[in-house]
Parts: C-alpha cells; sequence; structure tokens
C-alpha cells in the first residue's frame, strides 16, 4: 500500500470483529461485578432505572441505555446496568479491531491492537461496573469508524453519523468531544479530496452533529420532567443550594439545569489551575503507568504507526496525532484523584495506531514474501509474537482473577480500591437493605455520597419506599461544612418527616437543635431534635 490508498473492508473482517468483541464479552461478563455497587455507580445503577438527572455532566444518553439494560430478565437491576458497561466495552474492542484493519489492511495487526485495548487493567475494571467510562469509549472508537469508513467508501452517510454520536457522546461522556478539533482539522485538510468537495463534507458532518446535541438535550428534558425523588438535584443541589453560591429560585428551570449540569462547575477547581507544576506531575504519573496498561512494546508500535500514517496517509495521521494532544493536554490538567479512568480514549487512540505500526512492519516483510500462503504465515507468526511479548504480560496477572470468576483489580494507587472492593460489592447492597427496612416512614437522612444511592436502590427499585429521601451532607468537594441551606430546610420538614444525619454535625447543634444517637439496624445515626 502507498499515498493515500484506503484499505476497505471485507465480509471476514465483520467476522473477526464479532469475533473479538464475543470473546471480550465473555471475559468481561466472567468478571461482571455481581451487583449494587456505592458512590457514582450505585447512582447510575439507581437512575437507569428511575431515569432522573445524574451528577454532572449529566450522561442523559447513558442512562437511556442504561434502562433499555434493566429490562433484560438476568439477575436484578444493578447487574444488568453493570452488564452495559460489558457490552460497551466488547463493542469499543470490536470497533478498534474495524478501525486498525481500515489503517494497516491487515487482520493480524488489528486483532492485535483490539486485544490489547480488552485486557487493558483500567478499561478493564471499567468493563465490569455500572459506569459511563465504556460507554464513552465506544462512541469515540464508532465516530473514528465513521470516518475511516467515509475515508474508505466516501459515502456522506458515514460523515453524518459520525456527526450524530459525537452529538449524542455528549449525553455519555464530554471527554469524547474533545476529539472534535481533530475531527474539524481533518475534514478540512479532507475537503478538497477526490469527488467530495468543500461544504459538502461539512454538511452531513455539522448536520448530524447538530441532530446528536439536539436529541441530547431532549434526554435531558425528558428526564428532567420526569424528576423521580432519587435525583441528584435533589440530593446534592437544590436543598443545598447555598453551598453551591445560589439562591433559592436560581435552578427553578430546565435550561437552568442543564446549563449546571453541562458546565460541571463542581470540577473546575481541579482544572488548569497551576499547568506549570500540574502538567509534568500527572504526565509523569501517566508515563509510569502506561506500561503496565499497555506495554512498552505497543506503545513503541503506536509511535510508529503514527509516523507510518505520516508517510501514506498524512490526513489521518493529522487526525490521531491532533485527538491524541487535545486528550493529553487536558487529562494532564485535570487534578482528578481518579484521573486514571479519563486515559481510557488516549488507550483506545494507541492501540489503533499500534495496529496500524504492526502493519507496517508487515508490508515490509511482505515485500520479500512472494507466495500468499507466505505472507498469511508471516503474518499469523507476526501478530502471535507480539501477543506472547507486547500483550500476554498485562493479561497474565488477572488469569486468577478470571479463573475465580470476580473483580480483583489491586487497591493501590491505580484503582484506590473503588468501588470494586469485596465490601463493595458484596456488603453494600446487604446492608442498605437492612437499614432501609427500618427507616421510620417519611424519614429523611443526611449521608455521604457513598451511601446515598445504595440507600436510594434499597429503597425506591427493591422496596418500594418512594417515601424515603437521602441527601448529601456535604455535596461539594472542596467545601467541608454543612450547606447553611440545610438548617432552613430541616425547620421546614421537621415536623412532618422523622430526620437523621449519619454523624454528629456541630452546625446542627449550633442552629439550636439537639442530635439524639439512634441505632437503626447496625447503623449509628442521629436524630434531630
Amino acid at each position: 500500500m502507498s499515498g493515500e490508498t484506503a484499505p476497505r473492508l471485507k465480509w471476514a473482517d465483520v467476522g473477526w470483529a464479532v469475533a473479538a468483541g464475543v470473546v471480550s464479552l465473555a471475559v468481561y461478563v466472567r468478571t461482571l461485578a455481581p451487583g449494587l455497587l456505592p458512590g457514582d455507580s450505585g447512582e447510575f445503577q439507581v437512575l437507569s432505572y428511575l431515569l432522573g438527572n445524574t451528577h454532572p455532566t449529566g450522561y442523559q444518553i447513558y442512562l437511556l441505555l442504561g434502562k433499555a439494560f434493566t429490562w433484560l430478565p438476568v439477575r436484578d437491576v444493578a447487574y444488568r446496568v453493570n452488564l452495559l458497561s460489558a457490552f460497551m466495552a466488547a463493542l469499543t474492542v470490536a470497533g478498534v479491531y474495524l478501525a486498525g484493519r481500515m489503517l494497516c489492511g491487515h487482520s493480524g495487526p488489528a486483532l492485535v491492537g483490539a486485544l490489547a485495548l480488552a485486557v487493558s487493567p483500567t478499561f478493564w475494571s471499567q468493563a465490569v461496573i455500572a459506569e459511563v467510562y465504556t460507554p464513552g469509549a465506544a462512541f469515540l472508537v464508532a465516530v473514528l469508524v465513521c470516518l475511516l469508513l467515509w475515508e474508505a467508501y466516501n459515502h456522506l452517510a458515514a460523515l453524518f453519523v459520525a456527526g450524530l454520536l459525537g452529538g449524542l457522546s455528549l449525553g455519555v461522556h464530554v471527554t469524547v468531544a474533545l476529539v472534535a478539533p481533530a475531527v474539524g482539522v481533518f475534514l478540512f485538510a479532507s475537503g478538497w479530496r477526490g469527488r467530495t468537495r468543500g461544504w459538502a463534507v461539512w454538511r452531513p458532518a455539522l448536520l448530524g452533529a447538530l441532530v446528536g446535541v439536539v436529541l441530547m438535550v431532549c434526554a435531558f428534558l425528558a428526564l428532567d420532567w420526569h424528576a423521580p425523588v432519587a435525583n441528584y438535584f435533589n440530593t446534592s443541589v437544590l436543598p443545598a443550594y447555598s453551598a453551591w453560591g445560589f439562591q433559592a429560585n436560581d435552578l427553578d428551570s430546565p435550561l437552568e439545569r442543564l446549563a449546571f449540569d453541562l458546565s460541571g462547575r463542581q470540577f473546575h477547581s481541579l482544572m488548569f489551575t497551576d499547568p506549570g507544576k500540574v502538567m509534568p506531575r500527572l504526565a509523569a504519573e501517566y508515563w509510569h503507568r502506561l506500561p503496565g496498561e499497555l506495554s512498552w512494546w505497543l506503545v513503541g508500535l503506536a509511535g510508529l504507526g503514527l509516523l507510518s500514517l505520516a508517510v501514506r496517509r498524512w490526513r489521518l495521521a493529522l487526525l490521531f496525532f491532533l485527538a491524541l494532544a487535545v486528550h493529553w493536554g487536558y487529562t494532564f490538567n485535570y487534578d482528578l484523584w481518579d484521573l486514571y479512568v479519563f486515559y481510557i480514549p488516549g488507550y483506545v487512540l494507541l492501540a489503533i495506531l499500534a495496529s496500524a505500526g504492526l502493519g507496517w512492519l508487515l508490508d515490509g516483510l511482505e515485500h520479500l514474501i512472494s507466495a500468499r500462503v507466505g505472507r498469511w504465515i508471516a503474518e499469523a507468526v507476526l501478530a502471535v509474537a507480539v501477543l506472547a511479548v507486547g500483550v500476554w504480560p498485562v493479561f497474565a496477572p488477572r488469569l486468577e482473577m478470571l479463573r475465580a470468576g470476580r473483580p480483583d483489580f489491586p487497591t493501590d494507587d491505580r484503582f484506590n480500591g473503588y468501588p470494586a472492593d469485596d465490601y463493595g460489592m458484596h456488603g453494600v447492597h446487604q446492608e442498605a437493605t437492612t437499614f432501609v427496612r427500618w427507616l421510620d416512614p417519611g424519614a429523611i437522612v443526611f449521608t455521604d455520597w457513598y451511601w446515598a444511592y445504595p440507600f436510594y436502590y434499597a429503597a425506591h427499585v427493591e422496596q418500594g419506599r418512594a417515601d424515603l429521601t437521602f441527601l448529601e451532607t456535604i455535596p461539594q468537594m472542596e467545601n467541608n461544612h454543612l450547606p447553611d441551606s440545610f438548617i432552613p430546610y430541616i425547620s421546614d420538614r421537621l415536623a412532618e418527616h422523622p430526620i437523621y444525619f449519619s454523624e454528629r454535625r456541630p452546625e446542627v447543634l449550633k442552629a439550636g437543635y439537639i442530635l439524639i444517637p439512634t441505632h437503626i439496624g447496625s447503623r449509628l445515626l442521629y436524630r434531630v431534635q
């Protein structure tokens, strides 16, 4: 292959992509978290079922996908939402194969890139719990596959679908939008190529993006109108409006709530605070972690893949280079405790580029081999060799976990034990169920983020106790004080509702209330009087 030749897919490639996805899905289902989880995962499990607004940046499209999975006739609701992550991870793996195949023209190298991503520990860890990162990766790789299909076949419908998925992805995970500048440059550079010229390139892509954004907004408005008691605004924002610098009526309209969601304002204090200090530290952490995710062999092949595209298909080289540059520029300025999950889009891009690099090596070998059978053998041997030295060492430490059939990612600084530790997977559901069963009718409980949605799950999803309300005591990470607006909230409801705190808060005592220690189930709470 030379110049700007774009390899085309064969029916066999669809089979290989499906096979890679099915094998990956089997691995993820085998190690899937068995049920209810705390924190964000619990929130997604509850709100996929009840359909209410989540924490910023919204995840409306994710919730609708999650709702579809709650209809599956397998185990309980929490397990079904976990299963969505496994399915979307498998789609991502299949998409990486297709993208790699269209970059390098070979099945073996494309399969290596797909399997390398499939066993990457961080990617795998997010494929077995209810989270948005593998769905976000699936949307990212789908956009890239559509762009490559357009380049290969010149079908404008592929650009429309790429734009549509890009717009919808704002309701899955907004970091998918980080690829937009790279896509824009790629379309600009491709605007006068072949039969498709000028505005004809941009029109379907922009129209698709507009339709996707409109559908995302409609999804938000539908969830906002539905508004079950268990939703993020009721749990963490509206009663605590003073903590956010709002007045009581500042979030009365759906559009105000949409703007709050999309802005992600509670994370702003962690972004671009001191690039000169933060970027080198986070970049160093990233490169320290990288060989445990893809191995240096794959990273080296990814660099070779970028070089091969620069030589043969420079527009695509520009697309992938800019996509990685923007991704790294953003993540290396986001000082978040669980930043490691934000690296997943970069791993997707590197895995695809690794396929391109290995394919380029194979092209060099094929120039020395005339027989077709010999070329097939060379491709198989090269792919197996890279799997052995570059993928197996990453996969091997997870073999025991796979045999045991349970997620067991290490509780070190890579994963922090959240949320797939033993207690998070097994003890949370049991404790939440017992606690909710013993709560007074109409009770309001101030608790932490870890427990709020497991309590909602036990109460609203399983036990039909929609009279119970659970509020996040400290809704902002950087502010450890009880919001002032909680005091009038308590005053307005204390006559009709039993109100509890999970900890003894001095702000409540200062306001003139008494906190009475009260045992409910196995938990010690403080009842407000």
